[in-house]
C-alpha cells in the first residue's frame, strides 16, 4: 500500500513538471514569436524605405536639409574619422546659424511693432484735443505695449501754479503734478542733466516720488526725462519683474516716446 501511494505521488508530480515545462515553453514561444512578428516589422519598413530611396534618388537634392541629420559613420576602427569628425562640426555651426536667424528674426518683429506703435502714437498725439487727452493716450500705449505693470506722467510746475495745461480750469488729478523746487527731484538729478532714459533698479526715493502708494511692488523701472528747452517731467513705467526693465536693455525708442510726449505737452500748455 505504502509503495502504491509513493509511486502514485510521484507520477503526480512528474505531470506537474511536464506541465508546468509545457506552460514556460508555450510562454516562450509566444514571446519568441512576437519578437519574430517585430523583426520582420521592421525589415518590412526598412525594405520599403529603400525601395523608396532607389526610386527616388533626388531626393537628398530636392531636401538637402535631410543631410544635416542623417548619421554616416566612416569604418575607422576605434578612431573617429576625419570626414566624420568634420561633418559634425558643420552640423553644429548649421544649427547655430539657424538660432542666430531666428533671434535676428525676432528682432526685427519686435523693432516693426515698435516702430508701428511710434508711428500711432504720433498720430494720435496730433489728434490730442487738450493735456488730459495726451497723457491718457501715452499711458494706455505704454502699458499695452511694453507689458508695463504701472505707468505714470509727473509734470513738473513753479510754485503752486498747477493750471499749466488746464485749459477748461478744472480740477487736476492728485499726484500729477510736482513742484520743480522740491528736494526730492534731486534723486533724478543725473536723468534730468543728460536727458537721458534711465533702466533698472530704482532707488526707494524714485520710486516712492513716481509710483506713490505702488512704490513697493515696483520691482524695476524705467524712467523717461520730458524736456522741451527746459525739463518738464517725467514718464515712470514699473514692473512687478526684476528683469523687465535692465541697464542693459535698449532704450531708444522710450527716448523717441520722451520726444514726441515733450511736444505734445508744450502745445498743450
Amino acid at each position: 500500500m505504502s509503495k502504491t501511494t509513493t509511486i502514485n505521488n510521484t507520477d503526480t508530480s512528474t505531470a506537474n513538471h511536464q506541465q508546468a515545462e509545457a506552460s514556460d515553453t508555450g510562454k516562450d514561444a509566444t514571446g519568441d514569436a512576437a519578437g519574430d512578428a517585430s523583426r520582420e516589422q521592421a525589415l518590412a519598413t526598412e525594405l520599403e524605405l529603400v525601395s523608396l530611396l532607389r526610386e527616388n534618388t533626388d531626393i537628398f537634392s530636392r531636401h538637402p536639409d535631410l543631410l544635416a541629420d542623417m548619421q554616416v559613420p566612416h569604418p575607422s576602427g576605434s578612431a573617429t574619422s576625419l570626414i566624420e569628425r568634420q561633418v559634425e562640426v558643420l552640423r553644429q555651426k548649421l544649427k547655430l546659424s539657424d538660432k542666430r536667424l531666428c533671434d535676428l528674426m525676432d528682432v526685427a518683429r519686435d523693432n516693426e511693432r515698435l516702430s508701428n506703435a511710434r508711428h500711432e502714437l504720433a498720430i494720435r498725439l496730433f489728434a490730442a484735443a487738450d493735456l488730459e487727452d495726451v497723457i491718457s493716450i501715452v499711458l494706455d500705449l505704454l502699458r499695452d505695449e511694453l507689458c508695463a505693470d504701472y505707468a505714470v506722467i509727473k509734470l513738473l510746475t513753479h510754485g503752486d501754479d498747477q493750471s499749466s495745461g488746464n485749459e477748461t480750469g478744472s480740477a487736476q488729478p492728485a499726484g500729477r503734478y510736482l513742484d520743480s523746487r522740491m528736494p526730492a527731484l534731486s534723486n533724478f538729478k543725473t536723468i534730468f542733466e543728460q536727458r537721458s532714459v534711465i533702466c533698472g533698479k530704482p532707488s526707494e526715493q524714485q520710486k516712492e516720488l513716481l509710483f506713490d502708494d505702488d512704490a513697493e511692488m515696483v520691482r524695476s523701472a524705467a524712467v523717461i526725462p520730458l524736456a522741451a528747452g527746459s525739463n518738464i517731467g517725467l514718464i515712470g513705467l514699473g514692473s512687478k519683474k526684476a528683469a523687465r526693465f535692465t541697464s542693459s536693455m535698449g532704450v531708444d525708442f522710450l527716448g523717441q516716446i520722451g520726444e514726441l510726449v515733450s511736444a505734445a505737452v508744450i502745445r498743450h500748455q
